[in-house]
């Protein structure tokens, strides 16, 4: 009940740590993201992410993203962020630079051999050189999260905008009776 109230208050402040706890709780069962976490500065989002690319090896990828567009309604539920400055991997000791775009093949059978928990992240996640575009209703758990907290109120929940200040996330919502 506590989420209610503060969202009936006004704005929503979700401290980093939730968020966190939240991604760990994400990615547990995976078997190719081994850590992922993000801290909040004022207006950037910077994600850091460890891939597990095979046999004792590991990919550690950072990125700096900001909020370009945010759509948050009953039917859709899309967020997508400007990537600021290049994309940071490392690689046992080789530092990359580098603009990143992921394309994953439409057809199961090209994707034999894939990294399965890869594959599943990027069924809500649409990566371009320059923007990511998360779709929260395909990630799994996240409706039931918000089913779970809200109750009746999530067909009503709209966010109108998001904010990023030193490790919080702000949430603008309104109720759309």
């Amino acid at each position: 009940m506590g989420m209610l109230k503060n969202l009936l208050q006004g704005n929503l402040a979700i401290h980093q740590e939730m968020i966190n706890k939240f991604l760990k709780k994400l990615i547990e069962e995976s078997n190719t993201l081994n850590k992922l976490n993000i801290s909040i500065t004022e207006g950037l989002l910077n994600l850091t992410a460890e891939i597990l690319a095979g046999l004792g090896t590991s990919i550690n990828v950072k990125v700096a993203l900001s909020i370009n567009s945010l759509t948050f309604n009953r039917h859709n539920r899309l967020v997508e962020f400007q990537v600021n400055g290049p994309v940071l991997i490392s690689l046992q000791g080789i530092e990359i630079r580098a603009r990143l775009g992921i394309n994953l093949d439409p057809d199961p059978a090209g994707q034999t051999g894939a990294p399965s928990g890869l594959v599943n992240a990027l069924q809500y996640l649409e990566i371009k050189e320059d923007k990511i575009t998360v779709n929260f209703n395909k990630i799994p758990g996240f409706n039931q999260l918000l089913q779970k907290k809200l109750g009746f109120l999530l067909n009503y929940l709209e966010i109108n905008k998001i904010e990023l200040i030193e490790e919080m996330l702000i949430v603008h919502p309104s109720m759309k009776l």
